[in-house]
């Protein structure tokens, strides 16, 4: 039998935990993306971000490694896998507690999760609290009719980074499944203000004299 501390009293530590956590400023990631469906795309990325300036690098598509990444430069662009952002609060919603879930050597809580203010276009409907940090380690969520997913995160040196998304989305040609996997955290103190830069092209040779 595991044992499972009060439902009250993980979620006023899990409201403490969120509230006090520090998110990167500035690090790099690489990620898989997945797709089947409708269209079927396996890409590579590498991400290098410091605030809202964020660099993509496309390293392979359908395995095949690319000689020169391609690249694209974003500046004020949200980053949307924060768990300070996906993480949802008592202030939105209420919490009902489904019940422990053993996790290798410790336990996790899982709780159903409605939204106080219902919306018909997104809304979080489970969250599983870490029972060491008191943080989010998975949340799944509905994005209207047809839709649902799934965030997953993790420790990753200091801080706490999503590991995966899942999405599927009931499309008139059938059902589309989307998975992003994240690994290869890296947080340097800061990055070259050339990383985000925009790319300049290849240099092409001078047209021969006409013979």
């Amino acid at each position: 039998m595991i044992a499972a501390a009060p439902p009250p009293a993980i979620v006023a530590r899990y409201e403490s935990a969120v509230a006090a956590l520090n998110e990167p400023r500035t690090f790099t990631v690489e990620f898989t993306l997945e797709q089947s469906g409708n269209r079927t795309v396996d890409q590579t990325h590498r991400i290098f971000r410091v605030a809202g300036d964020e660099r993509d690098e496309t390293l392979a598509v359908n395995g095949t490694k690319a000689v020169r990444p391609s690249v694209r430069i974003f500046h004020g662009r949200p980053y949307r896998y924060a768990a300070t952002k996906l993480a949802p609060r008592t202030a939105q919603y209420a919490f009902t507690f489904l019940g422990p879930r053993k996790n290798g050597h410790h336990v996790d809580y899982v709780f159903r999760v409605e939204p106080k203010v219902p919306s018909a276009r997104f809304a979080f409907t489970q969250v599983e609290i870490d029972g060491i940090t008191y943080l989010p380690s998975a949340v799944t969520f509905s994005g209207g009719p047809g839709t649902t997913g799934s965030v997953t995160f993790a420790k990753s040196d200091r801080y706490w980074v999503a590991t995966s998304a899942n999405a599927s989305a009931k499309t008139p040609g059938g059902t589309t499944h989307e998975r992003l996997t994240f690994t290869n955290w890296k947080f340097p103190k800061t990055l070259p203000k050339s990383t985000f830069a925009a790319a300049k092209p290849l240099p092409t040779s001078a047209p021969l004299p006409p013979g």
